[in-house]
């Protein structure tokens, strides 16, 4: 009789399991329950024990689908000799080729520093994936004027692009490029190799970090030109506060390796709002550090800027 009653206990427990969904992650954690719902950036997962479970793809080692889903998603299939309405799947379409997105902002900006100016900043940053790949792209001009008359330019520009060997690990190629009229930079190219990692990865929360070496050559408006060897560390963070608000944060860090105290540091801190599905608000500040600057420019520039963007 006890053994009847264990072969049948064993039976609707495989029942059950095979009718349920599975998630195995990269570290070697196993979810089992329902697959609400996926996307290139999180996976929504309901645990057996009723809980909540947002997993970003790149974390996911094996998913299996249960019985009940794979009914559920046959039976959203067109039938055979029939063709989907135009409208059927253009999220889905577009989500796979991993379209650009990234930002437009548009800002005023009280500077302090050299000089002590207004300035207009343009700002747009571009991202594009596709496995195992990753590229951004990024370009700044800020336009400084201080008493109606022209105090400076500054652009910044530059990629960089990801080869992913696991799920969180990549090495990288970057070209970062600067003209600088108050530091009197005509040019300042940056190039670099090296690892990084993405700490953290889902829809509320994205962490990455990356570091290696590289080469700096700078040309002057007196016309001298400097070359060094350098190293690079680069951190990005991304925190959502509210379906409507997220915080975002950089560091950059360039060290001469000939010359220990040569080196910069720039810190970027900003809580964006989006008041609608293409526009959000911006207030940021950002820090730029040089330890060892060109005659006649300070050591620190702040930067406090308020704008409009658009998201893409």
């Amino acid at each position: 009789m006890g053994i009847g009653v264990l072969c049948l206990m064993l039976i609707f427990a495989s029942q059950e399991t095979t009718a349920m969904d599975e998630i195995v992650l990269s570290d070697g954690a196993r979810l089992v329950g329902t697959l609400i719902s996926w996307n290139r950036e999180r996976i929504v997962f309901r645990t057996a024990d009723g809980a909540t479970r947002e997993v970003a793809p790149s974390g996911v080692l094996r998913l299996s689908l249960g019985r009940n889903s794979i009914a559920a998603m046959g039976a959203q299939l067109p039938a055979e000799g029939k063709t989907p309405p135009l409208d059927s799947s253009p999220t889905t379409t577009r989500s796979d080729e991993r379209s650009w997105r990234g930002a437009f902002d548009v800002s005023y900006a009280g500077h302090r520093g050299t000089t002590d100016s207004d300035s207009l900043v343009l700002d747009v940053r571009a991202q594009r994936q596709r496995e195992p790949w990753r590229l951004r792209l990024r370009s700044r001009y800020f336009r400084a004027l201080k008493d109606r008359s022209l105090a400076g330019n500054e652009w910044l520009g530059g990629g960089r692009l990801d080869r992913f060997f696991s799920p969180r690990l990549f090495v990288f190629a970057s070209g970062d490029f600067e003209f600088d009229e108050v530091e009197r930079v005509n040019l300042r190219s940056i190039y670099a190799v090296g690892f990084g990692a993405d700490l953290l990865a889902s829809e509320s929360r994205a962490l990455s970090i990356s570091g290696g070496g590289g080469y700096t050559r700078e040309s002057f408006r007196d016309g001298t030109r400097r070359e060094s060897l350098s190293g690079v560390f680069r951190q990005e963070f991304r925190q959502k506060l509210s379906p409507q608000s997220q915080l975002e944060q950089q560091l950059h860090f360039l060290q001469d390796l000939r010359e220990a105290a040569r080196f910069k540091l720039r810190f970027e801190s900003a809580l964006r709002f989006r008041v609608s599905e293409l526009f959000t608000v911006r207030f940021g500040i950002s820090n730029a550090y040089d330890h060892r600057p060109q005659p006649g420019v300070r050591r620190n520039e702040v930067t406090f800027t308020t704008g409009v963007g658009v998201t893409f």
